[in-house]
């Protein structure tokens, strides 16, 4: 076991010696994110997944979707969507290192076992980089500041209004 640790390390550390940022001739970018959101305190987002397409070599539009699903003895639970369009200005940075700004919007939806539905629509800047461990593919970290509106229930709708500090944890693959 440990002679497999030390060859899967040595990979790594070879393949990411050796990266850089990719051409142009790879305009979108497909990731993973796992999401935390402070918006409603200490709670963690559901994870979720991104296209990016690079319209300029340092200027990306991105489309993020989120879902997850949860249940506790069938009779407590959630499920949840949401969506994001963002924009990206990236930096110059180094041959394996890409920092960039940007802004979001984001819009989300979510019932509970008792059929209460809350929607949110938040607004934000962001910052981050990616990393490149290889050609194409790389691993982020993403902070956001936000502000955001959270209406729940239909009929007595309560809306309230709020700030929130949004991190990401991400990898992603650049095609």
């Amino acid at each position: 076991m440990k002679k497999l640790f030390t060859l899967i390390g040595a990979i790594l550390i070879t393949g990411s010696v050796m990266a850089q940022k990719p051409s142009s001739d790879s305009p979108f970018s497909l990731e993973g994110n796992i999401n935390y959101n402070s918006m409603d305190g200490i709670s963690f987002t559901a994870p979720s997944v991104r296209l990016r397409y690079f319209f300029k070599d340092n200027m990306a539009g991105r489309v993020e979707i989120g879902m997850m699903n949860t249940s506790i003895n069938d009779s407590t639970g959630t499920s949840m969507m949401n969506i994001g369009l963002g924009y990206e200005y990236h930096l110059d940075g180094t041959d394996k290192m890409s920092p960039y700004f940007g802004a979001r919007v984001g819009f989300g939806s979510d019932t509970d076992a008792a059929d209460v539905k809350t929607s949110s629509l938040a607004f934000g800047i962001v910052g981050g980089m990616d990393y490149y461990v290889r050609e194409s593919i790389y691993v982020g970290l993403e902070l956001g500041l936000g502000f955001g509106s959270t209406t729940v229930g239909d009929a007595d709708a309560e809306t309230t209004f709020g700030n929130s500090m949004m991190s990401a944890v991400r990898m992603g693959w650049r095609f």
